[in-house]
């Protein structure tokens, strides 16, 4: 343990705590210079809120949304919302539903609002979030009324499924004028078609499931599951658009490229072990103790080490073998992890019998992870980069030392370990990066 500084220089260090903040925040306390013990948790919890972080990875590149692909998804909000509008004052309702009217739960005002703002993307985010809450209104009154069945949802279930499909196979073989941006928008594109293509799936249940009287509930559901299928669906074929007018001129396939990677990436991940094998490797999890040891090996295991092998985007959509873009990506994340939890382990100050953890270390480990963004991702990434890197980000920016729930019982160590692992972690996926996303581009 470092010896506290004497009471002068601590008076002064304190003198304002505002001050002291901004200081750490500002770089003039030098923290490579002073062991981080050195300094009180209030004023390193403090400085971890307000250090620099990085910027959302949608400040950084992502598919251009226009005007008419979000008019276009606001105006099926509202027409979604007036016809159920329309039928629920004739829904007899036997109890209380949070069902009815405004059906839309205030996602179509908002969505109207980012749409005269011109901000394109969130008002297709609140129309897609919005829909569900209107789509089951208006599936439930169906079901009350007798206006719709499972034949009639399944049909339009098969149509998305197809629509999707087709929107997947028109990017083979993956034609490229340049890779690293063009990878990302085919990776962005098969996301979303896979993601209209699941939820087209599992909307409605097999025959043998269905019932004769189906419940409103279920209706509902299905309802507006396959409504936001129809959004999904249409934000892959207007980004497929967008990117067929980008690659133009003399092209590169880059099919076989992919496929091989994504067999590399496979056979890598293969080499590792699993979650169990990792934890107890570290501690014994039948143990009576459970200290800041146990806490950090076992959620570093949690977060880098899958339960089981296989390969989900989020949603819990897994992937579709022939992605052979969203694959390829998705993989690298996975392997990032897995190699970025080596580097974490080795950097951790954490010892078997600590019974506390200082926020000092927390700071250190947030500024550290924050110049290894500057100088892997700078002001102005690949695309193909900012799709692999976006839950490293979100690692760095959740590394805040928060005040404590005073009704929480846990002990102070853990609010202060668990964001100093996430920047730890952040910091660790960044530097593994730019192998992974040379070898998509066949630049090794």
């Amino acid at each position: 343990m470092v010896p506290d500084p004497p009471t002068t220089s601590r008076r002064r260090l304190l003198a304002g705590f505002g001050g002291g903040v901004a200081a750490l925040v500002g770089g003039t306390v030098a923290l490579g210079a002073t062991e981080p013990t050195a300094l009180p948790d209030r004023l390193t919890d403090a400085a971890t809120v307000h250090y620099p972080e990085p910027p959302e990875t949608a400040t950084l590149w992502r598919p251009t949304v226009t005007e008419a692909h979000a008019r276009e998804a606001v105006e099926l909000l509202a027409e979604t919302s007036e016809r159920a509008d329309e039928l629920w004052p004739r829904v007899d309702v036997d109890e209380p539903t949070i069902l009815g009217p405004p059906v839309a739960g205030g996602w179509l005002e908002t969505a109207r609002e980012h749409l005269r703002e011109e901000d394109y993307p969130r008002a297709v985010f609140d129309a897609i979030y919005g829909i569900q809450f209107a789509g089951e209104s208006l599936g439930f009154a169906r079901g009350k009324l007798d206006r719709v069945g499972w034949q009639a949802l399944a049909d339009r279930a098969t149509s998305l499924q197809e629509r999707a499909r087709a929107v997947t196979t028109a990017l083979q073989p993956y034609p490229t004028t340049v890779p690293r941006r063009d990878l990302a928008w085919y990776a962005r594109i098969e996301q979303a078609a896979q993601v209209a293509g699941t939820k087209a799936t599992r909307a409605v249940p097999e025959p043998d499931r269905q019932s004769e009287d189906p419940d409103p509930d279920a209706l509902g559901e299905a309802t507006a599951t396959l409504l936001q299928a129809r959004l999904y669906v249409r934000e892959a074929e207007r980004f497929r658009e967008l990117l067929s007018a980008r690659v133009d001129g003399e092209t590169t396939p880059f099919r076989d490229r992919l496929a091989a990677v994504v067999e590399r990436f496979r056979s890598d991940l293969a080499e590792y072990p699993g979650r169990d094998a990792v934890m107890e490797r570290y501690f014994d999890r039948d143990a009576d103790e459970y200290g800041p040891w146990e806490f950090a090996h076992s959620r570093l295991a949690r977060w880098c080490f899958d339960s089981s092998r296989s390969l989900s985007v989020p949603w819990e959509t897994t992937i579709d073998e022939e992605l052979l873009a969203l694959r390829a990506v998705a993989l690298s994340i996975g392997l990032a992890r897995r190699r970025a939890h080596g580097r974490v382990v080795d950097r951790l100050v954490v010892e078997p019998d600590d019974t506390g953890f200082d926020s000092g270390h927390t700071l250190a480990a947030k500024r550290r992870a924050q110049s290894t963004y500057r100088s892997v991702v700078g002001s102005d990434p690949s695309p193909l980069l900012v799709a692999q890197i976006g839950r490293a980000v979100e690692d760095i920016q959740v590394a805040e030392v928060r005040p404590g729930d005073p009704d929480d019982d846990r002990p102070a160590w853990r609010r202060r370990l668990k964001p100093y692992l996430y920047a730890l972690l952040g910091r660790a996926k960044l530097q593994v990066f730019p192998p992974l996303r040379d070898a998509i581009l066949g630049r090794e």
